[in-house]
């Protein structure tokens, strides 16, 4: 009887360490989403204003416009002037739309002090005043505006700037 006792108690003391043990854990577990969302948020920190610049002249001249797809808010504004295109659309149909550029000739002028640029920012402000705007040797134009974060909000497109500024 002693013993049958002794291996019970030791039963329950097992029981209750492999109680105590377990228990613990959901809380862990519950804290684990904590720390591991803190970093994720943090690559989506703005990046500086230069280096988003530097991406888009980078993916127009190289027509690889899915490089600068991360450089966008979810819901970018596109419009193709002349056309019914384009709206609020994802910033994977921005990306797509963007392969209309792929018909301007190069090189591109970004050049924010160029006359031409400064002829569309007088002649169209709302589309060009603050954006990176350029400009395609066969008169293609484009545009981008950054938000606060330096994230593209909305693209600009036209197949020729003398539409806009003869």
């Amino acid at each position: 009887v002693g013993v049958i006792t002794y291996t019970l108690g030791v039963a329950q003391s097992d029981r209750q360490a492999a109680t105590s043990y377990v228990t613990p854990a959901p809380s862990p577990i519950s804290e684990t989403p904590v720390p591991t969302n803190a970093p994720t948020s943090e690559p989506q920190k703005a990046s500086s204003k230069s280096t988003v610049i530097e991406n888009i002249q980078a993916a127009v001249q190289s027509k690889n416009y899915a490089a600068i797809e991360g450089y966008m808010v979810d819901n970018v504004s596109v419009l193709l002037y002349a056309t019914e295109c384009c709206g609020i659309v994802s910033k994977q149909k921005a990306t797509e739309q963007m392969s209309y550029l792929n018909n301007a000739t190069p090189p591109w002028d970004f050049s924010p002090s160029s006359a031409t640029a400064q002829k569309l920012i007088n002649a169209d402000p709302a589309n060009f005043t603050n954006r990176i705007i350029g400009i395609a040797s066969s008169g293609m134009v484009v545009s981008f505006n950054l938000n606060a974060q330096n994230k593209i909000d909305k693209i600009f497109i036209s197949a020729d700037y003398k539409l806009i500024a003869p």
